[in-house]
């Protein structure tokens, strides 16, 4: 089945120590959709690639947030990692890009502690959402206590909650579960047709 594409990027999101494959996996899944991906971070400076808590090599960014507009892109992608997403929070700016698209009901797509990020821009206040949710093997990198901090309300039982545009995934090994939602959303809001 060949699927048609309208209004064709989604902005992924990254900051040093994101985590490779919750980078790679879902961006390559997006764009066999023929939906493109553009790297936007909060400078110009190429970001540290992360492969289980060890640095692995630099990831060019395509834009920097203060130039990218909600407006041209259907989504984002949130990757998750050691850093990341902290880093990326501390930035009033990505929580406002997050928060503009919300609003105009774009998709918005964390997966393991990407969720942090996107609670913490407001956009899960009342909201289902999963993420990283290993305790017992890293407790130190648990999302749901902030999560629920910022009134998201948790959930770890399925490898993908989808709650209106906001579409989580607790690990890079649900991937195909979180490319499923990915696409049915894309299909469902006319940013694809078949």
């Amino acid at each position: 089945m060949k699927l048609e594409v309208s209004m064709s990027k989604v902005a992924v999101l990254v900051a040093d120590a994101f985590q490779d494959s919750e980078y790679f996996l879902p961006k390559i899944e997006i764009e066999k959709f023929g939906v493109e991906t553009e790297t936007v971070s909060i400078s110009s400076a190429p970001v540290e690639i992360y492969s289980f808590f060890r640095c692995i090599g630099h990831l060019n960014i395509d834009k920097t947030i203060e130039n990218a507009s909600p407006g041209d892109y259907i989504g984002a992608l949130v990757p998750g990692g050691a850093r990341s997403p902290a880093i990326l929070a501390e930035d009033q700016r990505v929580l406002s890009f997050l928060q503009e698209l919300n609003g105009k009901n774009k998709m918005i797509a964390p997966i393991c502690r990407g969720a942090m990020l996107v609670a913490m821009s407001g956009v899960a206040k009342g909201r289902e959402i999963t993420g990283f949710h290993l305790a017992s093997q890293y407790p130190d990198l648990v999302v749901k206590p902030i999560v629920e901090r910022y009134g998201g309300l948790w959930r770890e039982d399925k490898p993908v909650v989808v709650s209106d545009n906001l579409i989580s995934s607790r690990h890079p090994d649900d991937i195909a579960y979180f490319a499923e939602a990915i696409r049915n959303w894309l299909l469902s809001s006319g940013a694809l047709r078949q």
